[in-house]
């Protein structure tokens, strides 16, 4: 299997981030209604209404909703609900084109498409509309959306994701898109010293080890950086080590003789810059999709 999936106790392996074990077990509970099903079934009864495996991620940009998405992904693959349970992302706002009023494009295509490119696996849905009433567009979006649930459901979850708010009013104000959605998972702002521990994990998922002052300074800079507007987003560590990382490997390649194999792997302090650069491309807390987390 590559990368997290169901742990012993039959939950989700989310890799141990910090932070993500109240996620854990809120997507336990959803695993655990699946088996239950499949348990049913292979005892021989007959089950006509399955239950929807679609799923409401609530959370802020960097709050790990993309990494969650493709752990159920797996884990759904593996018990079998889904074929291949990849993980096809998109923006509710590429489903529609809406210019002055009027569709400049067909939104029962796009949507059907975007549906079929994630059939055997997961369609994530960020920047979900937020209500029926704020624009045509997603209106459209979400009428099509629920036929494409039904066309579909044998073999494709949805997630939607997004703003807690938004999604808890959509939800209440729709109620045959709630029927569909019957798990709401909420994502956390994470506090600096979890951000400091996701930062320590995901550079060992990258292959290095962190010298305790190294590790130390970056517990300083993501201190200092959380009490910025991106605050809570684990995308100021995900910031972090790219810019470690590109100091890093002018570091050892500037060496005069070849390092060995634990000097090439290894954060040092002068590699954490003293404060969080900004992003090269926009805010940090940019909420397009995209793995982040």
């Amino acid at each position: 299997m590559n990368g997290p999936g169901p742990d012993r106790d039959g939950g989700l392996d989310l890799g141990g981030l910090a932070g993500l074990e109240t996620v854990a077990e809120q997507l336990a509970g959803v695993i655990a209604v699946v088996r239950a099903e499949l348990a049913r079934k292979d005892a021989g009864l007959a089950v006509r209404r399955p239950v929807w495996k679609n799923l409401v991620f609530a959370g802020g940009p960097g709050s790990g909703k993309s990494r969650a998405a493709a752990a159920v992904g797996r884990t759904y693959r593996e018990l079998g609900v889904l074929t291949t349970g990849h993980l096809t992302e998109v923006a509710s706002a590429d489903l529609a084109d809406i210019s002055a009023g009027v569709p400049v494009q067909d939104t029962a295509r796009l949507v059907r498409e975007a549906a079929s490119r994630a059939r055997g696996g997961i369609l994530m849905i960020n920047h979900a509309p937020t209500h029926p009433s704020l624009a045509a567009r997603d209106q459209q979006v979400l009428r099509h959306l629920q036929q494409v649930l039904t066309d579909f459901r044998a073999d494709l979850a949805v997630i939607l994701a997004g703003p807690p708010g938004a999604l808890r009013a959509l939800m209440a104000d729709s109620p045959a898109l709630a029927a569909r959605f019957p798990h709401l998972i909420t994502f956390p702002r994470y506090t600096a010293a979890q951000l400091a521990a996701i930062f320590a994990a995901l550079a060992g998922e990258a292959g290095f080890a962190l010298t305790p002052a190294a590790a130390g300074k970056a517990a300083a800079v993501l201190e200092q950086a959380d009490a910025g507007p991106a605050s809570g987003g684990a995308r100021l560590a995900v910031r972090l080590l790219d810019q470690a990382t590109a100091r890093q490997a002018r570091r050892v390649t500037a060496a005069a003789q070849p390092l060995p194999p634990a000097a090439l792997g290894t954060v040092e302090a002068t590699d954490i810059p003293g404060h969080l650069q900004p992003h090269p491309f926009g805010p940090a807390d940019d909420p397009g999709p995209g793995q982040y987390l």
